[in-house]
């Protein structure tokens, strides 16, 4: 998926914002100090067997660095049955604030106040059209592509703690088309 434009340079001094990262749907977020091993993650996916239908709902400019700007994802009965049987697998109180969404962007709060959030909406403004009751998203750069979903084909255990450059994949775990 393709749809950052151009991070902007108006500034003189280095920012934190617009850092590289995968589009993510985040179903689980531990505390960095949490004991839990990898194998009791692997082990609440494991079960799931089938993939899952992703459908764009909207693009929303949001007040926090890890949603500055982002696709709001449909909620649909799969994707409740994931969220809370990985949560009740591993024993934590779900702390995944406007799930199911993926981000676009992150954007410091110094640059929001500057307007960097909303100029980032506007930069990909016209990459974004009304079908039904979701949205499409071109994410093509030299032909249009647009997007209004897709299927998620696995479930990445990621170690994101430090700078978002840092964050490691530790495990991806298939799961099965049907």
């Amino acid at each position: 998926m393709n749809v950052r434009p151009v991070p902007p340079t108006t500034s003189t001094t280095p920012s934190s914002s617009y850092p590289r990262f995968d589009p993510h749907i985040t179903l689980l977020s531990l505390p960095a100090d949490s004991p839990t091993p990898i194998s009791v993650l692997r082990d609440a996916i494991s079960s799931i067997q089938l993939s899952l239908d992703i459908k764009f709902k909207s693009i929303d400019i949001g007040t926090q660095f890890f949603r500055s700007v982002y696709i709001a994802v449909q909620l649909t009965p799969a994707l409740t049955e994931i969220h809370t049987h990985v949560h009740k697998k591993v024993g934590v109180e779900p702390r995944t604030p406007k799930y199911p969404h993926l981000s676009l962007c992150y954007i410091t709060d110094e640059d929001a106040q500057q307007g960097g959030r909303e100029a980032f909406y506007r930069a990909i403004e016209d990459k974004i059209r009304k079908e039904g009751d979701g949205v499409s998203l071109d994410c093509g750069e030299l032909t249009e592509e647009w997007m209004s979903g897709f299927v998620a084909s696995e479930i990445w255990i990621a170690e994101c703690n430090g700078p978002i450059e840092d964050w490691n994949i530790l495990d991806k775990v298939p799961l099965q088309y049907v």
